[in-house]
């Protein structure tokens, strides 16, 4: 019957048009919505200078949250600020109760879809290179090394993929609101966002040819880390217009820091650069020949007098082998240098590839590396304080003896109410650490994690403390920790791996970035469900 009766009303509409004529066929139609078609923009050039490839920026105007998120405005630093504690409330309903879904960025982007539960055994390359070698391959060309940027209302991530990429997604559901592809290289750090403005540095990880051939003759100072382009880019964040760009001299897989208009970053090419953060001009240069900087993000400490420092880890090829350098902010010129006291050794890239972390109230710098190589392949992890004011050594630690870890070597360290907590991938431990006098408080095995030189090791990001807990991502797990003793709480199970990842909390919704392209998000009670009864 009611078949019947839609029937005849139809037959009505459609017979009072014909009679009617055009004027009902047009008022049908455009009740009828149209599906908003994406606006999309292409670039090759810049300031009188060819890409590489051409930036393709896709924007879909009806995929952005319509409501206020209660994010943050700003990502000045990576993992989210100078403590690396990426952990925030909200007033968003949604976000509170726990959002959940999942999407493989890295696919959109043109990479293979790896699903999340695909065994080690079969990711690309690992029948050639075994899959120690093949995981951190595929975190360094495929998927996302760190973690996700969340600001501005929307959730910003990086892809290695396509050569390079960035996603503009709505928190909520997933959904793309714009994303850039064809960037000079790889994309492999956290978006830093100012004042509506993304920035996305991108880099690789080689050594060309010539460059060992300097090495052989000792010419450290014409070494620049980097076999392609290096390239910072400005995106306006809510539509992904492109504002500026720079190349850099070697890579620049490290993320830049922002502070009060002034954007610092530093490159495989031993340059520490300050720009205008809005036009992208340059303020100014350092260049520091024979060092170069890996993956350590610049971060930075402000001095009493509002002045503020950029700091950044660099690796050397000569002794000391390892420094953090500072720079004045509004000038250029470095303040300071710091490295392990005799007789500690950096060793590798150590230095050059952990971002380190700041404590503004107790005028510390915290920075972790590998030191002390031996012969059989075993290194120290240390972790070192610093004065923020002179580069002063404090203190230095010593988590312990393990095989040298692939790739990344150290632990990004995370500070919270004057504690540090840093991973070492050598040993699969979680530390804490007094960040005053260095004073390890208690050290955990997290399990399910496999150890250099069978396997890549971890942790390797930066914990987050939230609601009493401190949760942590590592191999295919995150861990729910008590951060007054290190007792491991949950061992819960997502898949892939997670490379230097530190989850990214906003109410009770965690996000993480993921080695296999994907982004995750999972409700903290699914993670543990007693975690409430932690919260203060």
């Amino acid at each position: 019957m009611r078949r019947l009766v839609l029937g005849i009303l139809l037959g009505i509409v459609f017979l009072t048009g014909a009679i009617a004529g055009d004027p009902m066929i047009h008022l049908i139609s455009q009740v009828v919505t149209p599906i908003p078609q994406p606006v999309v923009r292409l670039y090759d050039s810049y300031n009188s200078t060819y890409f590489p490839y051409e930036v393709k920026v896709v924007y879909y105007p009806g995929n952005a949250s319509g409501q206020n998120l209660g994010l943050p405005t700003q990502w000045g630093v990576t993992n989210g600020g100078q403590s690396h504690n990426a952990a925030f409330s909200t007033t968003c309903m949604e976000l509170n109760q726990g959002v959940v879904w999942q999407e493989d960025f890295a696919h959109m982007a043109g990479a293979a879809l790896i699903p999340l539960s695909t065994p080690e055994g079969m990711v690309p390359g690992a029948n050639a290179m075994g899959t120690r070698s093949a995981l951190v391959m595929l975190t360094q060309m495929v998927g996302q090394p760190l973690g996700v940027t969340l600001a501005d209302n929307l959730l910003f991530v990086e892809e290695d993929s396509g050569p390079g990429s960035i996603f503009a997604v709505n928190p909520l559901n997933g959904q793309v609101v714009w994303y850039a592809t064809g960037l000079a290289s790889y994309a492999m750090n956290n978006p830093i966002v100012y004042n509506g403005i993304v920035y996305v540095t991108v880099g690789d990880v080689g050594f060309n040819f010539a460059n060992f051939v300097h090495y052989e003759k000792g010419q450290y100072d014409s070494i620049h880390r980097g076999m392609g382009y290096g390239a910072i880019y400005a995106f306006n964040a809510s539509d992904g217009v492109l504002l500026w760009m720079r190349f850099t001299m070697g890579e620049a897989m490290p993320a830049p820091a922002v502070y009060n208009g002034i954007l610092a970053y530093a490159d495989g090419g031993g340059e520490f650069v300050g720009v205008n953060a809005t036009t992208g001009q340059v303020i100014w240069m350092d260049r520091m020949p024979g060092l170069f900087d890996s993956m350590s993000s610049v971060n930075y400490y402000v001095l009493r007098n509002g002045t503020p420092l950029f700091i950044a880890g660099f690796t050397s090829l000569t002794s000391p082998y390892g420094l953090l350098v500072a720079v004045n902010g509004l000038t250029g010129k470095e303040a300071w240098n710091a490295t392990l006291p005799s007789p500690n050794r950096p060793y590798n890239t150590g230095m050059g590839d952990v971002p380190p972390a700041v404590d503004q109230q107790h005028g510390i710098v915290v920075q972790s590396t590998v030191a002390n190589a031996e012969p059989n392949g075993t290194v120290d992890t240390l972790v070192v304080g610093v004065n923020a004011s002179n580069g002063r050594v404090l203190w230095v630690t010593n988590l312990g003896r393990g095989y040298t870890p692939p790739a990344f070597k150290g632990g990004v360290p995370m500070i919270y109410n004057g504690t540090v907590y840093v991973g070492s991938p050598s040993l699969g431990k979680e530390f804490a650490i007094n960040v005053t006098n260095g004073k390890i408080l208690w050290q955990t095995r997290l399990n399910g994690i496999g150890l250099p030189p069978k396997a890549p090791g971890g942790p390797r990001g930066g914990a987050t403390y939230y609601d009493g807990l401190l949760w942590v991502a590592g191999g295919p797990y995150v861990y729910a920790i008590n951060p007054k003793n290190g007792e491991v709480l949950t061992q819960y199970y997502v898949g892939g791996r997670f490379g230097i990842v530190n989850p990214v909390i906003v109410g009770s919704t965690m996000f993480l970035a993921n080695s296999y392209g994907w982004v995750v998000t999972v409700p903290l009670y699914q993670v543990y469900p007693d975690y409430v009864l932690y919260a203060s």
